[in-house]
């Protein structure tokens, strides 16, 4: 009997070791779930498999704009891209350089964010920004039109995803074909916004070859004859006309960021009587009072092309008939926002849980490409506005974004990303799709 109770002693003493071992060994299964990124460097390896659905991921959003552009951007983060991949986003204010930058990632590190998005495009403020992410081991992607090399092969860098800056270009080419197809000869004020330097990382790329692609579809329309290289007047710093061997078609290029003076110069020109096309690579609305004044005035109709999103805004532009009996906004360039937003909330997911290698071209950061829609009337914007309106028509819902997983679909890759970005270029089969 007493030989008995001491192996049953015994085995009681083992279950007890073997339940200790197994919490010991789940506790830290559980610790290293809740992380979200590894403290050493270990590539993808740092990161969180997703299965436990646990605390969600705390992503930081570094922003340069704010209004209701950014309103919208906001709510998609939060009504959709958050459920969609268990994240919560902490926003920053207005940025506006390097040191905004860092100053805002050393907050969302002390609380807590394991990640970061990006939208401070200069190259010193990546680089900086990248370096401290790579310090802290936070992952981090930037929204702009093009890679930074430098900082490229950073283990936690995980590229860059903008408006395809080429692509900007063959749509704005698109838009003046569009405009210049009547026969008329047509002067044009430029707006370039950040174009100055944007073909070498030191503007903006989307900028610069919007520009570009104005310059030769002018160019081709009329057989100009441009006394200096097309870079080399998009890369002028001063505004002024343009050579263009014909005394008949004018070109003003207004550089900068300054929407007060750059309004100041184009009333100005336009009084003229010598220009009949706006063309403003962001903040189009900016100008429209000044150019409706103009319009009253010289009782002209004056043709407004800019860059646009999905929003309030574009749709009063087309909706508003002016003077003229024209839609105040004539043709847009359509950047798709949520698009790159989507699409770098996806990018930070995949490496969270355990993927960043596919993200990656053989370890180097790679550069996704939106490709923006050229809207040529007030009808196509008809279709373009329900978009990202409910959670039906959203471009990226949350199907779409979880279609995108390494973790649910075991062939995504970077290379996935981008394919499903060119097919994004359609936005007719779009429209046909989601709004069906």
């Amino acid at each position: 009997m007493k030989k008995l109770k001491k192996i049953t002693s015994l085995l009681l003493t083992l279950a007890m070791v073997l339940s200790l071992v197994s919490g010991c060994t789940n506790a830290a299964s559980t610790s290293s779930q809740g992380t979200g990124a590894a403290d050493g460097k270990e590539g993808s390896s740092a990161a969180v498999p997703s299965e436990s659905k646990g605390d969600p991921y705390k992503i930081a959003v570094a922003t340069i704009t704010e209004g209701e552009i950014w309103e919208v951007q906001k709510s998609y983060y939060e009504n959709v891209v958050g459920p969609a991949l268990n994240m919560e986003f902490m926003f920053s204010e207005k940025l506006a350089d390097a040191n905004g930058l860092v100053d805002f990632m050393e907050r969302a590190y002390a609380a807590g964010c394991v990640g970061l998005i990006n939208f401070v495009t200069s190259n010193d403020a990546i680089s900086q920004g990248a370096r401290k992410a790579e310090e802290w081991g936070m992952w981090f992607v930037t929204q702009n039109s093009a890679l930074n090399e430098e900082v490229a092969d950073l283990i936690y860098n995980l590229g860059h995803c903008g408006a395809s800056a080429q692509g900007m270009g063959v749509a704005y080419s698109e838009a003046f074909d569009n405009l210049l197809s009547d026969g008329e000869n047509h002067s044009v004020f430029i707006f370039s916004g950040a174009a100055v330097g944007g073909a070498s990382g030191q503007g903006a790329a989307s900028h610069y070859y919007s520009v570009e692609g104005i310059l030769q579809a002018m160019q081709n329309k009329y057989g100009l004859t441009y006394e200096k290289s097309i870079d080399e007047i998009i890369n002028n710093q001063n505004p002024g006309e343009v050579a263009t061997g014909n005394s008949d078609i004018k070109i003003y290029i207004y550089p900068g960021l300054d929407l007060a003076a750059a309004t100041t110069a184009a009333q100005t020109q336009f009084q003229t009587g010598d220009y009949d096309i706006f063309a403003a690579v962001f903040s189009y609305s900016a100008f429209t009072n000044a150019l409706s004044d103009v319009e009253v005035s010289l009782n002209k109709n004056i043709k407004i092309v800019g860059t646009a999103s999905i929003e309030a805004q574009t749709a009063t532009g087309f909706g508003t008939i002016d003077s003229q009996d024209d839609t105040m906004l004539n043709a847009a360039i359509i950047n798709p926002l949520n698009n790159a937003n989507g699409i770098c909330s996806i990018i930070l997911y995949n490496a969270l849980t355990g993927y960043a290698d596919a993200m990656k071209d053989n370890g180097k950061a790679v550069l996704f490409k939106v490709e923006p829609w050229a809207c040529l009337n007030a009808e196509t914007y008809t279709g373009i506005s329900q978009l990202d309106s409910s959670p039906e028509s959203y471009v990226l819902n949350a199907d779409d974004l979880q279609a995108l997983c390494v973790e649910n679909d075991g062939s995504v890759t970077f290379q996935t990303i981008e394919a499903k970005l060119e097919a994004l270029a359609d936005v007719n089969a779009i429209i046909a799709e989601k709004l069906k």
